[in-house]
């Protein structure tokens, strides 16, 4: 039997999971997209918007779950999944505390299974200290007010909040340039003593760090992230940082190249207890630039 969805999922997600739902029942009934968009009396394109996650109207769906010869598990699980992706933010949400274009991905973090980072030049926000952060900010340009640079800080630390959720999986890779770089070494020093004292030993969180000495590698200094869900058919969503906004990712051609970038960058790194040896030297200020001992 089809597992329910798991009603907590961003609507945005939920029209991801239906769109590769709807894709695996059309692929099972041995249609074609062409066929579908014939049952629906649309373009061959609008059914590839819809199985990327565009979303579908509950008519559409039961016509295409009737071309599609669809179980009675599927209907409803299909039904479901539009019943839920149809919800707009709640009103208050956490998340509206954010620009536009972080929403989702603040509602993605707590709701996701995996969560898979990559970062060269900041250690990423789910792990930086209140010092860290404030150092950032001031760098910002045109600078903050000091009452926006409070309620940035303030909101990102209750994002931290979803690291003690021990039902998810965290894995961060870090580029060796993200610890070294500061404007102030104090600051950075007690950084990365937070990572060493407050992070690692997390039993659901692994860190990596990329040394130096590797030289280069696939997908350096691109930062992004995966948000992995283990709903039916998994889905993988990932979210491109860039230097104002961001792009997220859902289209399964595309994602593939993301996650093989990650298995490779996971493969090139130091392995956790490489990383906290170098994370302790670099506390105590005696690692050497590339040092892997």
């Amino acid at each position: 039997m089809t597992e329910q969805p798991r009603l907590q999922l961003p609507p945005a997600v939920m029209k991801v999971v239906l769109g590769r739902q709807l894709a695996r029942l059309r692929e099972n009934a041995g249609r074609t997209q062409e066929d579908a968009a014939g049952a629906l009396g649309c373009t061959q394109k609008k059914i590839s918007h819809v199985e990327g996650g565009s979303g579908i109207s509950l008519p559409e769906l039961d016509v295409l779950l009737d071309r599609f010869g669809a179980a009675d598990s599927d209907r409803d699980y299909a039904r479901a999944l539009q019943a839920e992706s149809d919800n707009r933010r709640k009103k208050g949400a956490f998340s509206t505390r954010f620009p536009e274009h972080l929403r989702l991905l603040v509602d993605m973090e707590p709701s996701c299974d995996r969560y898979s980072s990559y970062q060269a030049m900041f250690v990423p926000g789910l792990l930086q200290t209140e010092a860290y952060m404030r150092m950032n900010l001031r760098a910002w340009r045109p600078s903050l007010s000091r009452e926006h640079a409070d309620a940035s800080v303030t909101n990102r630390l209750a994002r931290q909040r979803v690291l003690d959720n021990l039902h998810q999986r965290f894995w961060f890779i870090v580029d060796e340039a993200a610890l070294r770089r500061a404007s102030d070494p104090a600051v950075l020093r007690e950084q990365v003593r937070h990572l060493v004292d407050h992070v690692l030993d997390r039993p659901n969180v692994e860190f990596q760090v990329v040394p130096f000495d590797v030289g280069f590698y696939m997908g350096q200094g691109r930062p992004y992230s995966i948000f992995g869900y283990d709903t039916t058919p998994t889905v993988d969503i990932i979210y491109l940082e860039h230097d104002e906004g961001g792009e997220y990712v859902d289209h399964s051609k595309r994602t593939v190249r993301y996650l093989t970038r990650w298995d490779y960058q996971r493969a090139t790194a130091l392995g956790p207890e490489q990383s906290r040896r170098l994370l302790l030297d670099l506390a105590a200020g005696s690692a050497t630039k590339g040092s892997t001992k």
